[in-house]
């Protein structure tokens, strides 16, 4: 495709083309052709997100959208330029979601909330790390570390659950089974949320995935799962 061999993200538009945040920049294909399109200031292309008409990036110390212009070529506005934000020093913007009318950019330190109708920005500083957001139901859940699980109810966080494991161990996951929420974890496997109970949900699988390190997951149509590992292949689970 060339550009470099590590990409970050990945996202499909509603026309069908993928695009893939790699280290290069933002790729675009077309189901025939590659197109690269530069980082703007030269550093890795670490999120992206194809939503409506445009296609949001995140990366090293900036974040926006691309949108084509009359010749089909995508041009880059910087949203945090438009809104004079002063990012944090070293900054990234690692996950990127649309909820109701909202575009969400997730960084180690902070989440943005850019209202797509006015394009104001609302910012939500974190005194943790935050490591995982996730859109289920229309409700999107994010993870700061030492503090727990959170949900976001008309921009404002709230606590869900500081159950210990939630609080010290990173989620790479975060899905819905039974009704419940369900967690997987990086290093100690699957936990499901039940009336504010939490609890270990015990799989056969759990005799390779507790010896792993798992670094991305994935809900495939049918219900089952595919986990991606540090240096140890990738994981089928079914459902069950």
């Amino acid at each position: 495709y060339g550009a470099e061999n590590q990409n970050w993200g990945i996202s499909q538009s509603e026309n069908k083309f993928i695009y893939v945040a790699n280290n290069k920049g933002l790729l675009e294909f077309n189901g025939a052709n590659w197109q690269l399109y530069l980082t703007p200031n030269e550093t890795i292309m670490r999120s992206v997100k194809a939503y409506e008409d445009k296609v949001f990036t995140g990366f090293y110390m900036d974040f926006g959208y691309w949108l084509k212009n009359d010749v089909g070529s995508l041009e880059y506005t910087s949203i945090a330029k438009e809104n004079n934000i002063q990012l944090i020093e070293d900054e990234q913007i690692w996950e990127i979601e649309a909820l109701d009318g909202w575009i969400i950019f997730k960084s180690l330190q902070r989440i943005y909330l850019y209202n797509l109708t006015t394009q104001s920005i609302k910012i939500i500083e974190s005194d943790h790390r935050i490591e995982k957001i996730t859109k289920i139901d229309e409700t999107l859940y994010f993870q700061e570390l030492h503090k727990g699980l959170f949900q976001l109810e008309n921009g404002i966080p709230k606590l869900i659950s500081d159950a210990d494991i939630l609080k010290e161990n990173i989620l790479v996951g975060i899905f819905k089974k039974d009704g419940n929420l369900l967690f997987l974890t990086q290093e100690k496997g699957f936990y499901s949320l039940q009336d504010n109970t939490l609890s270990q949900w015990e799989i056969p699988s759990n005799d390779v995935i507790l010896t792993k390190k798992i670094y991305s997951a994935k809900r495939l149509r049918n219900q089952d799962f595919v986990l991606g590992t540090v240096s140890n292949g990738l994981y089928y689970l079914s459902n069950d």
